[in-house]
């Protein structure tokens, strides 16, 4: 503190017109002032309270990220209820088609256990859905491909397999087929 005091009482004099201060003069922030030196440097900052702002702050801004990541997470996208696209004519997946296909699995069909009738009637209820999708995607696309060879507005192409099943299975235990 003594080191500092006297660089300022060098500078003070370097860069006064006198050699000497006034009695009691105190050289400031640029300005003489007249009266004591301040023994104690008063500030603004003290840190305990420096400390606490910046973990409110961080407490803040963690709590906005979180509210903002659940608000995201949980929030549900307005639901499609029709079954074609206004804008394309495509057919699309929507809430009303969804809802047409499990009902007739829940309600007419009922409990599809393996190896009754309710399963295979099921399994070709789906296959019927799933055809006639595959054929309104066909035709729209020949319809597209007719009219313009805009790639956005594609038709999807898919394949269907459907597995067979046999009733059979093996079992490898220790690397021995049964």
């Amino acid at each position: 503190m003594a080191n500092i005091q006297a660089l300022k009482q060098r500078n003070i004099k370097s860069d006064s017109d006198s050699k000497t201060l006034p009695k009691g003069a105190v050289f400031q922030g640029g300005d003489f002032k007249y009266g004591a030196p301040p023994t104690k440097v008063h500030s603004a900052f003290s840190p305990v309270k420096t400390i606490l702002r910046a973990w409110a702050t961080l407490v803040g801004f963690l709590v906005l990220i979180v509210l903002i990541t659940y608000q995201l997470h949980y929030t549900l996208p307005t639901p499609v209820n029709e079954p074609l696209n206004a804008v394309s004519g495509q057919a699309q997946f929507s809430e009303a088609n969804v809802r047409k296909v499990v009902r007739h699995l829940s309600e007419d069909i009922g409990y599809r256990v393996v190896g009754t009738e309710q399963e295979l009637e099921a399994k070709e209820y789906l296959i019927k859905e799933l055809s006639q999708l595959k054929e309104d995607a066909r035709i729209g696309s020949l319809r597209q491909s007719a009219t313009t060879t805009d790639l956005d507005q594609a038709w999807p192409n898919f394949d269907m397999w459907i597995q067979v099943g046999d009733g059979s299975h093996r079992f490898d235990f220790m690397s021995k087929g049964k």
